[in-house]
């Protein structure tokens, strides 16, 4: 008994403690993209070229599995104009370059393009156009006929379902798979953390209610550990397959290659959170297995077939979540990401995976009871379920709006993307969700225990627990018609009570199956380009203009382009007192490095026949330079000025 106590303080305090502690995660930031879309080409997206481009670089928004992503470059014809060699850049993963050939005539060119993502393991195609125009600045137009692009990289169109928010063959199957690992993972961890925080609270002096939870263990053993797990692990199969479609176009014997599914799992950090998610999924079947084939185990060994239960659950939660969109995030706030995604998972396992064991596990229990037990049930249990579910209510709503911010860059993406409407239709289900929930909480449960407690009384049988002495002592005499109106108002309380129960998991199925159109549809978001890198400044010539030391004579200088390198120095010469422009003399400029010691070079220039003198002369480095400017007239006098500058990088 004191063992049983602790392990219910425990549960207490973990109910409190879940919600507090782990939402303090959502106060990082988190960028997380969903698929290795296009960010930016060279050249860009419709460009009109003078001359054809040597080759074809793109850059994209999250790492490249180089085994799966490539491109090819084709023409109007359909012809294909590249060398074959679409590769990862091994200089920056995110970016894939593809060379072409020489000499390229005038023509519209589509670049087709596939990429897995390295991070989340998902496919996207697409392609873009660039045209190279006629000597005559012509620019070119499609023809016809031919649809460039068709049955090139394996794929009979430009874009895959999930960049073209259509659910294509290879798109439909992939929703299958993941909606089922969504639904299997929900549904089992939950009903792990109802066995671990749930049924374990039961009074040990509760005789009746031990044996409902020893029956809802049983059946829950019996009927759904083993096949939901076997789903579970042929499901995360199909996911695999389903990627496979979509490098293979659809094509089915060509996705089921040994070869082709090997590679998708060797590949990136996804095939190792892949292994990851069958090796809980086999442990946990394995465990599901000796607890069918062996009966009558001691206590101790339930309550550590519990917990153990419960970490493979939070474990799978961890690899799901690995092997997701969060697995994007940049490197510094990838621990955030991955806590944020797993977050909002459990929260979907503590809520609508614990209303789901409700519905297909505990209410099928309580049919078969008397009227007295299944009322006095629910009302022992519900309250006991109720923490979870507003620990996952409280994850989730802080969660899914975080998620939807960090995904979505601009309010347009939400009605112009097959995403954004998705996730519009899914925040619909969360709130009808919350308002059934709040029914049956705040009004359906309060009215059957006030109900359940007047029948009680009239039966002379007061709810388990719940009756106190005075009021058994004041209990009035009732008449047979009046516990018969009780109990009739008391089971009408039941049956709306528990087809509320049994209904609303349906409107969590919904929102699960939102959770997989958005992961296939996560390619119709396209995430801003980052800024190109700044175009180098323009040099600006340096220009001054002083006068001699002698104030004979006002000197106009100007260094063009004030650069490393070759320069052109340009002076004009004036008489200081008239203005006049000054042909008659000679010119010098003699260029001093002031920041390193590297001697002095002389520059002499030469008349332009303009009224300047000009030459041309050489900057060795940027940095601070003395121009010293001699000038020499006819009499054999020498005039100078002194200049300082600086030279840029």
């Amino acid at each position: 008994m004191a063992v049983l106590r602790k392990a219910r303080l425990l549960r207490h305090r973990l109910f409190i403690a879940l919600p507090l502690a782990l939402c303090l995660f959502f106060l990082f930031p988190a960028i997380s993209l969903a698929h290795a879309v296009l960010l930016r080409s060279d050249p860009a997206q419709d460009a009109v070229l003078n001359t054809a481009p040597s080759q074809v670089r793109m850059w994209f928004s999250e790492d490249l599995n180089p085994t799966f992503s490539t491109a090819a470059v084709v023409n109007g014809r359909n012809q294909r104009v590249d060398l074959h060699n679409a590769h990862v850049s091994p200089d920056n993963p995110q970016e894939m370059d593809i060379s072409l050939q020489a000499n390229l005539p005038p023509t519209v060119y589509v670049v087709i393009w596939r990429t897995q993502s390295a991070d989340d393991g998902h496919i996207l195609v697409g392609s873009f156009i660039f045209s190279v125009a006629e000597p005559d600045g012509t620019v070119p137009k499609l023809s016809g006929g031919v649809v460039p692009g068709q049955n090139i990289l394996g794929s009979s169109s430009f874009s895959s379902g999930s960049s073209s928010g259509q659910l294509d063959g290879p798109a439909f199957f992939s929703f299958i798979m993941v909606t089922l690992v969504d639904l299997g993972v929900v549904f089992w961890v939950g009903a792990q953390l109802w066995r671990t925080f749930v049924s374990q609270l039961t009074d040990t002096e509760d005789q009746e209610q031990l044996m409902i939870e020893r029956q809802t263990e049983h059946r829950f053993e019996r009927f759904f550990a083993l096949p939901t797990l076997l789903v579970l692990l042929l499901a995360n199969v199909g996911v695999l397959v389903g990627q496979a479609l979509s490098l293979t176009g659809g094509n089915p014997g060509q996705a089921l290659s040994p070869a082709l599914l090997s590679g998708l799992v060797a590949d990136g950090h996804f095939g190792t959170y892949w292994i990851m998610r069958e090796i809980v999924i086999i442990l946990a079947i394995i465990v599901a297995a000796y607890t069918v084939l062996f009966k009558g185990r001691a206590q101790s060994i339930d309550s550590l077939i519990t917990w153990l239960n419960l970490l493979l659950g939070l474990a799978l939660l961890i690899a799901v979540t690995l092997s997701g969109h969060a697995a994007a995030a940049s490197p510094d706030l990838l621990i955030y990401a991955v806590l944020v995604d797993w977050l909002h998972l459990l929260a979907a396992s503590l809520w609508i995976g614990g209303m789901l064991f409700i519905a297909l596990i505990y209410l099928p229990v309580l049919k078969g009871r008397s009227l007295s037990e299944r009322a006095g049930s629910l009302l022992t249990v519900l309250p006991r379920f109720s923490p979870l579910a507003i620990t996952g209510v409280i994850i989730m709503a802080v969660s899914g709006p975080f998620n939807a911010a960090v995904h979505m860059t601009s309010i347009e993406q939400v009605i112009a993307t097959a995403y954004g409407r998705t996730l519009v239709v899914k925040a619909l289900l969360v709130g009808l969700l919350l308002f059934t929930s709040a029914i049956h909480v705040g009004l359906y449960r309060p009215r059957l225990a006030k109900d359940y407690r007047k029948y009680a009384l009239a039966r002379d049988d007061g709810p388990r627990g719940e009756t106190s002495e005075a009021e058994q002592s004041e209990r009035p005499i009732h008449r047979t018609d009046e516990v018969k109106q009780l109990e009739a108002q008391v089971a009408r309380q039941t049956r709306r009570l528990t087809s509320t129960l049994r209904w609303e998991p349906l409107l969590g199925v919904g929102v699960l199956l939102c959770t997989g159109l958005l992961n296939v549809f996560g390619g119709t978001l396209q995430p801003p380009a980052p800024p190109a890198p700044p175009a180098p400044a323009k040099p600006h010539p340096f220009v001054a203009t002083v006068k001699t030391s002698d104030n004979k004579f006002s000197i106009d200088l100007n260094v063009n382009p004030n650069t490393f390198g070759t320069n052109v120095f340009t002076v004009t010469v004036r008489d200081a007192a008239t203005g006049k422009v000054d042909t008659n003399v000679g010119v010098s400029v003699y260029t001093t490095m002031l920041d390193m010691d590297m001697g002095t070079q002389a520059n002499n220039l030469q008349p332009d026949g303009k009224g300047h003198f000009s030459a041309q002369g050489d900057l060795s480095m940027p940095g601070r330079w003395q121009l010293r400017i001699e000038i020499r007239t006819p009499d054999n006098t020498l005039h100078e000025a002194k200049v300082d500058m600086l030279t840029p990088s």
